[in-house]
């Protein structure tokens, strides 16, 4: 019944298994019932079911199969239950041929077999399934020592071979379609890389669709010739019978598709000895696009499951394929456009040549005239007439120079180059055109001076030189505003350079690369005009080029030598230059068509400027001349007019708008945006007319600016622009402009315009004022939480404010719609109908009513409301009631949580004293005297608001000038674990006062951690130091390791450790080390030391410096030392520590007798009678002390073996006798009478011992006895 009781409650504890094992009909298979299994077989099978690796094993004749829960869960599948005590060649027959050879010689041989991820083709799934195992065959031995079985333990490793197969299939493959340069390349590099796994992929087939998806081409393929049925050349897309089902992967749909060794009976097989039953159809879609490029047809490997992971190879796979053909197309279209911008630039180049022709010739009908008009001498204008003549002339010039500018593009880019090469002072050539500059840069307080230390000549088109350094020149002056500009030219190294530096801001590191290119303007840099193309520095690069030179530039945006400096070099001579367009002729003036454009960029410069040639400023009217008519029509006197700003950097436009306006309107001028807002901080404007395009902050820069300001935020802006069309018009409404005029505009318009927004803006400002009011008033019942309401009893209608309907969660119209009662039976809660209803029928009578009510809001959520009501009369005499609604539910729910806080407040109170009352039953209260230690201990728990917890601590007199000190720590806080602590602790005293060793202690409290701790973590120390031989002999089972601090201040971890208890680990092998006088024990929990997120071993370096500099201190002190360096802030986890100091030994002395007969013993007791003499004993403790060696050893040597060896020592006031021999069987009750074995020995030491006991050694045991004498007990 032992056997059978042992096997069957093994089992049954082994979990499912083993109980599913208990199952069996063990009758009718070959090992027989469990109780008549051998003990091999038993310790086998309570190995495997313990193990955590996967393990089956085979025993007897037939190999009767056995496996663990892991085996089960991880390799079984369908066949369990079914397999267990079945012959394993029955349960594995799809692949007993390949493992049937090799347990064959494991039973034959007994020698071990390896494999290592082997293919096996298993069947526990309902299908035929591709696995992948590494495994050993070990032989099992019979009581006998013949094999009789065999053990498997395996590792199953088939979605690593996969995934690592599949997983170097999309990495080579994105290698081989990245490096393919179009899409057939692309394809057909897929292909022959897709046909390198055949193990995942039987055959592979890519479609491409049309533009329209009716029809699919195939592209490319694998693993199948392109003759077979299954990969058709060409296949229509939305045909029901096609080979494929494609439509879906037009819709960006994939499909498996089914049966198709059926459909094609002749399939490609792969890699397998069968061919795919399923295939996978998926689109070639890239993210984001609409429609795939194609479709990837994948045969599907037969024995492994179309699984999420198989699924996800596959989309990426086509992910992959779609990518390499959306380049490659992309590509192809690059070229494509290439090719078709090249053709469009030369287009739009003829097409600038062309119409600049054509404008020449109607610029040159408007400037003709106008100039006529300004000097016909003999019909001489009026003031007014004139100056409107000279904005035409002056901003037809301007004109004129633009469309010169683009035929010189378009000859320079046409190759029609006609420059004719002169002979030229270019010193004297390029004074005369700066000289045209002076009166423009002594308006912008600038200083313009020419450095020429030595004739130049050189050849150049002199049209073309003068256009560079006008260019130059005028954009100089456009980015100075304070210094002046330098103009130099030098030859140097056979070449004429000229520079234009100019102590402007300076041009950002960022732009200076691209300052040359065509339309390129550089960003952030203050300028006078935000005006020009961004041709003029190209066209000055062009030029140059043309004449074999070329340009740089330098910039500096900090410091004292801020500015820009512009180089244009070319060749001097003529060698370089075609020779059929070089002359060598005398130089010329200045021709007058070179005067003509140098005019043109006077005048544009001159307009940027500010007027009457003084420095510009910012601030109030900067920019105007009260003389002028900029300011015309402003009069104090009279009523106030609106006040308008115009906001260009454009002088003429400025001055046309300000005459426009003048009549109606006070007006006001700014250069630019930040003039402006200069302007409106002392005096804000009732509307703001400005320019898009301005230097330092453009009109949108501007506007925003404004929004930004609470003060403008409120100002109409009506914005200028040139730039047409419903897009432009849009850009300026959504950026927050009020109106958007397009230049060219009529008088007529803009006045209107002007008009109209200041109306609106009146109306506006009213409108604002009554909004204002009401949301005052509603603000106010929103911040109360209170909203009023009405209800017509007669029409069923109600209303009230907008916090009340926000409450409600719905809106006026909503409940004008619905009506009272709608609203009511909908959204009052069902409970509440009746009593709502019942109070508006009071104050229908005449009732103020008072009341609470729940409503069900739109989004489910249930609100409290208190609502007060009276009655009234409505107009026409109809029966209203009135009454203020208020949300009451978060002051209700705080309410509530205030009671339940408060019941909680006295549930934690309760278990405060619990916990108090606990921990001080569970832990000594006092530290404890035993001999040769000193003691000091500590504990404080982590849980805030009480004081228990599971570490736990005890010191224990053994007897004998021994104690053992323990610490342990139960993984866990609160009763629970204090509980589990104190049982604990019970049970180590008991085993303590066995006198066990520190393993055998461990080991007895094993079992119980199981039965008690259950899944908590439970860890201890148990040391003994006998004060004999200051040893100390320690067992570690999980514990942290302790500290021993030397008396030379050395200090050493004792590391040794084992297992957590509640293991089931056994064996542990006790450690003794020397304790000697003034060494100091340290033993603690991890609460001392652990923090969250840090590495152990930095705890256990603070601990060590803490431990270090105190180790001559008393215990207690040193203790208090290292619990304030470490804990002093509190720490999250409970803190237990012990320290133990060894004394050393008191006066007195050792004294050894050896006994192998009892012949001897008449002499033993003679001697010790001396000996005790000697050391001054008592009389009567002398012959008590003889006769307790006598009994002893003569218990030794008739129920023990010889020899007998005798220790006594003499201790303060006190006597330890000592007797040990060779027999580990030590007397079996520790109270003892007259009946025992061995006579009346034992009871008679009982009797005149103080105390006595007996212990286990290494050679034997040892018996022990105390005699004290003079009171003292030890």
């Amino acid at each position: 019944m032992g056997a059978e009781s042992s096997m069957t409650e093994a089992l049954r504890a082994a979990g499912p298994v083993g109980r599913d094992l208990l199952e069996v009909d063990w009758s009718i298979t070959s090992v027989g019932e469990p109780d008549t299994w051998p003990l091999s077989l038993r310790n086998a099978v309570r190995i495997m079911l313990s193990s955590k690796f996967s393990m089956w094993m085979a025993w007897g004749e037939d190999l009767t199969f056995f496996c663990n829960e892991a085996y089960r869960r991880d390799t079984l599948g369908t066949k369990y239950p079914w397999a267990l005590a079945r012959p394993a060649s029955e349960v594995w027959r799809e692949i007993w041929p390949d493992i049937g050879p090799r347990i064959e010689r494991v039973m034959r041989t007994g020698e071990a077999t390896w494999d290592e991820k082997l293919l096996l083709f298993l069947e526990r799934s309902g299908y035929v399934e591709e696995t992948y195992h590494t495994f050993s065959y070990s032989p099992l031995a019979d009581d006998d020592g013949t094999i009789a079985g065999m053990l498997c333990v395996v590792t199953e490793g088939t979605e690593e071979v996969i995934s690592t197969r599949r997983m170097t299939t999309l990495r080579d493959l994105g290698i081989r379609v990245g490096a393919a340069g179009s899409e057939a390349a692309a394809v057909t590099a897929a292909c022959e890389h897709l046909g390198s796994n055949r193990h995942s992929l039987p055959f592979v087939v890519v479609y491409l669709f049309s533009e329209d998806g009716t029809v699919a081409h195939r592209r490319g393929q694998a693993g199948i010739s392109p003759e077979h049925s299954a990969a058709p050349p060409v296949i229509a897309v939305g045909e029901p019978d096609a080979v494929w089902p494609l439509h879906s992967a037009w819709r960006g749909e994939d499909v498996v598709v089914s049966a198709i060794d059926e459909l094609f009976p002749d399939l490609p097989t792969g890699e397998w000895t069968e061919p795919p039953t399923r295939a996978y159809v998926t689109p070639l879609l890239q993210p984001g696009q609409s429609k795939p490029y194609g479709a990837l047809v994948v045969g599907l490997n037969r024995y492994r499951p179309f699984d999420g992971g198989y699924r996800d190879f596959l989309e990426l796979l086509a992910g992959h394929l779609a990518a390499a053909i959306g380049d490659a197309r992309a590509i192809e279209q690059e070229k494509q456009r290439a090719e078709e911008l090249a053709r469009i630039d030369k287009l739009k180049t003829d097409f600038f040549a062309n119409v600049s022709h054509e404008l020449r010739t109607p610029l040159t009908l408007l400037l003709a005239p106008a100039e006529d008009a300004l000097s016909d001498a003999a019909a001489p204008l009026p003031p007014a007439q004139r100056g409107r003549l000279e904005v035409i002339a002056r901003n037809g010039r301007r004109m004129l120079q633009l469309v010169n500018t683009l035929l010189d593009f378009s000859r320079l880019e046409s190759g029609r180059d006609t420059d004719e090469f002169l002979a030229t002072d270019l010193c004297a050539y390029t004074a005369e055109l700066v000289a045209m500059f002076e009166s423009a840069a002594e308006r912008g307080g600038l200083t313009l001076e020419l450095e020429c230390p030595a004739p130049v000549t050189a050849y150049v088109d002199r049209e073309s030189w003068a256009k560079v350094v006008l260019n130059l020149v005028s954009n100089a002056l456009k980015f100075t505003f304070e210094g002046g500009i330098t103009v130099r030219l030098t030859a140097e190294d056979d070449r004429a350079v000229l520079t234009v530096t100019d102590t402007g801001g300076g041009i950002p590191p960022g732009d200076l690369p691209r300052l040359f290119e065509r339309f390129h303007r550089a960003t952030g840099v203050r300028s006078r005009t935000h005006e020009g193309t961004g041709i003029g520095l190209s066209l000055v690069r062009e030029l140059v080029e043309a004449h074999g030179g070329r340009v740089g530039a330098t910039s500096r945006t900090e410091g004292p030598d801020r500015g820009t400096t512009l180089t244009v070099s070319v060749p001097l001579g003529w060698a370089h230059l075609p020779e059929d367009r070089v002359r060598h002729t005398v130089e010329e003036p200045i021709d007058p068509a070179t005067g003509q454009r140098a005019r043109a960029y006077i005048e544009q410069s001159v307009l940027w400027l500010p007027p009457d040639g003084e420095p510009e400023a910012r601030g109030a009217g900067a920019g105007t001349d009260s003389s002028s008519p900029l300011v015309a029509g402003v009069d104090g006197g009279e009523d106030r007019r609106g006040r308008v700003l115009v906001v260009d950097d454009n002088a003429d436009m400025r001055r046309y708008i300000c005459d426009l306006l003048a009549p109606s309107y006070d007006v006001r001028t700014a250069m630019d945006g930040l003039d402006a807002l200069d302007q409106m901080s002392q005096d804000v404007p009732d509307l703001v007319l400005t320019d898009v395009m301005m230097p330092e902050l453009d009109g949108f820069g501007l506007l925003r600016r404004m929004q930004a300001d609470p003060a403008l935020t409120s100002v109409p802006v009506i914005m200028l622009s040139a730039r047409a069309g419903e897009e432009g018009t849009l850009e300026g409404l959504e950026a927050g402009a009020d109106d958007y005029l397009v230049k060219p505009f009529s008088a007529r318009e803009l006045l209107a315009r002007v008009r109209v927004n200041l109306e609106l803006d009146q109306a506006h400002r009213v409108r604002v004022a009554l909004e204002r009011s009401r949301e005052l008033l509603d603000q106010a019942q929103r911040l109360a939480r209170l909203g009023s309401w009405e209800v017509d009893l007669e029409r069923d209608s109600i209303t009230g404010s907008r916090t009340f309907f926000d409450m409600l969660g719905i809106t006026r119209e909503d409940a004008e719609e619905r009506g009272a009662r709608a609203i009511i039976g909908q959204m009052v809660h069902p409970e509440d109908h009746d009593h709502v209803t019942a109070q508006l029928a009071a104050a229908a009578v005449g009732e103020t009513i008072v009341y609470e009510v729940r409503v069900v809001t739109p989004s489910g959520e249930v609100r409290l409301f208190q609502s007060f009501g009276e009655p009234a009369t409505g107009p026409d005499g109809s029966r209203l009631v009135r009454g203020s609604f208020q949300d009451i539910t978060d002051q209700r729910a705080l309410q509530q949580r205030l009671v339940a806080a408060e019941a909680e407040r006295e549930v934690v109170e309760r278990e405060r004293q619990i916990g108090r009352d606990l921990q001080a039953s569970l832990l000594p209260r006092t530290d404890p005297d035993v001999a040769g230690l000193e003691v000091a201990t500590y504990y404080r728990a982590g849980v805030v608001g009480t004081q228990v917890g599971g570490d736990w601590y005890d010191v224990i007199d053994l007897g004998a000038g021994r104690t053992a000190v323990v610490i342990g720590d139960v993984m866990g806080r609160g009763v629970r674990a204090a509980a589990v602590m104190g049982q604990l602790r019970a049970a180590t005293r008991a085993f303590a006062k066995l006198d066990l060793s520190p393993t055998d202690v461990l080991e007895h409290l094993d079992p119980l951690v199981q039965d008690l701790a259950g899944d908590q973590i439970v860890t201890c120390v148990y040391a003994v130091f006998d004060a004999a031989d200051h040893t100390l002999t320690y067992a570690n089972a999980g514990h942290l390791p302790p500290v021993h601090a030397h008396a030379d201040g050395r200090l050493t971890l004792l590391r040794e450790v084992g297992p957590p208890l509640g293991a089931g680990h056994y064996g542990l092998e006790p450690t003794t080390v020397q304790l000697g006088p003034a060494d100091v024990l340290v033993l603690y929990t991890d609460g001392l030391v652990e923090r969250r997120g840090e590495d152990l071993q930095l705890g256990l370096e603070r601990l060590s410096s803490a431990v270090a500099p105190r180790t001559t201190l008393p215990a207690a002190q040193l203790l208090s030392g290292v619990v304030t360096a470490l804990a002093g802030d509190g720490v999250d986890d409970d803190v237990a520590m012990v320290v133990a100091r060894a004394q050393a030994d008191s006066p007195g002395g050792v004294a050894r007798f050896e006994a192998t007969s009892l012949a001897e013993i008449a002499d033993l007791r003679r001697t010790v009678a001396e000996q005790l003499t000697v050391w001054a004993v008592p009389p009567d403790r002398i012959a008590d002390t003889v006769q307790v060696v006598d009994a002893l050893v003569s218990n030794v040597l008739v129920h023990a073996e010889p020899p007998a060896t005798v220790q006594l020592r003499r201790l303060d006031e006190a006597v330890l006798v000592e007797v040990r021999d060779p027999v580990l069987v030590r007397p079996r009750r520790r109270r003892t009478s007259d009946q025992d074995e061995g006579g009346r020995g034992l009871h008679l030491v009982a009797v005149l011992s103080d105390d006595w006991g007996s212990r286990s050694t290494d050679e034997g045991k040892t018996v022990w006895a105390l005699l004290s004498w003079g009171g003292r007990r030890h």
